[in-house]
């Protein structure tokens, strides 16, 4: 690494470690603040260092007792003799020791952030846009495309609800107001967590959990009404259930390849080429048709590029038997069988 590339990680750690501590202040953003946020985060290498500094966060807010006290004092000691400076002055990560501090440093004051009150706000992405904002009790929300979230709570009763789309949460723990989402028939409550909500265009939804835990709870007779089910989820878990009942009860996943899709990449593991194209149509606004029914039922499996949709589906053709015919606004699929004799395409 040149030292050019040492001076930009410096300074993104102190960009990123600024953030964390003006979230921690517990006088909230403004919207100028905000808009700021979402401006830096939206950068690729900001997004990697502000979520490293995150986890270390949720670490720090797990210690107890004379753990948490001897960490807390060793980098305090180290502190001292590195810097001794404010976290917001000047370059002040001279080491990764430093840096630690600072983001447990704020972990100590996160417990007491809070919110001025929600005010009545949207947020939602267009076809093939993603991007992350950050709540006005500091939890961060990744928004996948065409997803839409709103603000429905208040300073003692954090709430938002999703109202179509998918959504990756980072909650902010604190256990004086659990945190809920509202879906159509649902509710997911949580104290402090990362997790993946996406309430799909048939009713459906899937909930997966990154890390922590959380409560979904069926809500057919309406909010306020006893659960007609409910299910506790813990790390590396899912559930998927519709407006009547489960689809899928809980069940153990790979929980980082859920979302992909941070990363601008829609991961498969054998499905068939129908729920493939369910899931890539959400990224463009060109029509994907399936004209064989045999094409439907060939199994795709892999990692593929949602920002590029057309470099999708040229891969696509070339690893299953799959034809690609573009007319006009709309993308036509069909089956190419193999050659007489020759042993059928298997998909990665």
């Amino acid at each position: 690494m040149s030292i050019w590339d040492r001076l930009l990680l410096r300074r993104i750690r102190a960009q990123a470690a600024g953030w964390h501590t003006l979230m921690g202040r517990g006088r909230g953003l403004t919207n100028a603040q905000r808009n700021g946020f979402e401006t830096w985060i939206a950068d690729p290498i900001n997004e990697r260092e502000f979520h490293a500094q995150r986890a270390l966060l949720d670490v720090a807010m797990e210690l107890k007792g004379r753990l948490r006290a001897d960490l807390l004092g060793t980098l305090a000691e180290a502190r001292a003799r590195s810097w001794g400076a404010r976290l917001t002055a000047g370059p002040v990560w001279a080491s990764g020791v430093a840096m630690a501090f600072a983001v447990l440093m704020v972990a100590l004051g996160w417990s007491a952030l809070r919110s001025e009150g929600y005010v009545a706000q949207t947020y939602q992405t267009a076809t093939g846009q993603v991007r992350t904002v950050v709540l006005p009790d500091g939890s961060l929300v990744g928004l996948n495309t065409q997803t839409q979230l709103e603000c429905v709570g208040t300073p003692t009763d954090r709430r938002v609800r999703l109202i179509r789309g998918e959504a990756y949460f980072e909650v902010v723990h604190d256990p004086s107001r659990p945190f809920r989402i509202l879906l159509a028939h649902s509710q997911v409550q949580v104290l402090g967590t990362r997790f993946d909500v996406y309430q799909m265009a048939n009713g459906d939804v899937r909930v997966s959990v990154m890390s922590g835990m959380v409560a979904v709870e069926g809500l057919d007779s309406g909010l306020g009404a006893p659960p007609s089910w409910s299910r506790r989820l813990t790390s590396g878990q899912q559930i998927e259930y519709s407006p009547v009942g489960l689809v899928a009860d809980v069940h153990s996943i790979v929980a980082p390849k859920v979302i992909r899709w941070r990363q601008g990449m829609l991961e498969t593991q054998g499905e068939p080429l129908s729920d493939f194209v369910s899931d890539l149509s959400r990224y463009t606004r060109e029509r994907i048709v399936i004209s064989d029914p045999r094409a439907a039922t060939q199994k795709v499996g892999g990692a593929f590029s949602v920002r590029n949709i057309d470099d999708t589906l040229d891969r696509l053709s070339r690893i299953a038997p799959v034809t690609v015919t573009h007319n006009n606004s709309e993308v036509i699929l069909g089956y190419r069988p193999a050659p007489a004799g020759e042993a059928p395409a298997k998909s990665p």
